[in-house]
């Protein structure tokens, strides 16, 4: 790619619009590396700590990893490339003029979704399993019986910088403006769910 921007820093040289979309692909494709990398971390961390259910702390645990090893894959030019030319090619494929048979096809997929009991907020499956099948149920007791997080006392690299990570991670202030936002995004994360 000739712009890893992660590698080369913010390009803000892009100004017409074409090279604007082209950046915001690019930007797409090596979040979505990050991202693929900090669940990879999760559910190693997981397993190590002898659980079956990866919880949100442990995906936080991970994207805190992340921001601080993200550049030391040797492979994220390769795989950010990648999924950038699938985002292109969707681009290029996706029509233009369907919007309304688009939207057409949404609703009735809305309606054939939509919960009798919809009005309920205490239960989640309501919007989506009318018929509330033995299925939903057994995936509702599932989070109900959500196994709690337990931290990894694994001394695999994974798990120890993982841990390390995650200590640094309290005192640790971002010195560039990807860093910023980041840490940024994250630090939300962590206070709208009140994580660790």
């Amino acid at each position: 790619m000739e712009n890893l921007i992660l590698k080369t820093g913010f390009d803000n040289s892009l100004h017409n619009s074409s090279k604007s979309e082209e950046y915001e692909l690019q930007m797409m494709a090596l979040m979505t590396v990050f991202i693929e990398n900090a669940i990879k971390t999760a559910e190693i961390y997981t397993k190590h700590s002898n659980r079956k259910t990866i919880t949100s702390i442990d995906i936080l645990l991970g994207l805190k990893k992340e921001l601080f090893t993200f550049l030391d894959n040797d492979d994220i030019e390769e795989r950010a490339l990648a999924i950038f030319n699938e985002f292109k090619n969707e681009e290029l494929a996706a029509p233009n003029n369907d919007n309304e048979e688009e939207t057409d096809e949404e609703e009735s997929e809305d309606e054939e979704f939509a919960s009798p009991n919809s009005d309920n907020e205490e239960d989640p499956f309501g919007n989506y399993c009318h018929l509330y099948n033995s299925e939903c149920k057994e995936k509702k007791n599932e989070l109900e019986d959500e196994e709690e997080f337990k931290k990894s006392e694994c001394e695999c690299e994974i798990c120890k910088k993982t841990n390390e990570y995650a200590e640094l991670w309290k005192t640790w202030k971002p010195t560039n403006k990807i860093e910023e936002i980041l840490y940024s995004s994250i630090k939300n994360i962590e206070d709208k769910f009140n994580l660790i």
